[in-house]
């Protein structure tokens, strides 16, 4: 599987961003996350562990800010998934 990459330019034409930038609250870790995912968890930083060969993955910040996520709110695998899939907070 190799290395999927978020979409730096997305932010500026996305309706997701838009959502976060007027809904949530500025200190909530929601609002943290998106802000600053690509700072703290730079696609680049998991490059090692892709081939690059293979159907691109997830990109990796994502992947870290669900998981950071899942550990705050106590989350099973199945139930961050499914947050991700419905939870516009989550995205």
């Amino acid at each position: 599987m190799s290395l999927g990459l978020a979409d730096s330019q997305s932010k500026f034409f996305d309706d997701m961003s838009q959502f976060c930038e007027q809904t949530l609250a500025k200190d909530s870790i929601y609002s943290f996350l998106h802000r600053e995912r690509s700072r703290l968890f730079p696609d680049e930083a998991f490059a090692d562990l892709f081939s690059g060969r293979g159907r691109a993955s997830v990109p990796p910040s994502v992947i870290a800010t669900v998981m950071v996520l899942q550990r705050l709110e106590g989350c099973s695998d199945r139930e961050a998934t499914e947050r991700y899939a419905f939870d516009a907070r989550w995205r």
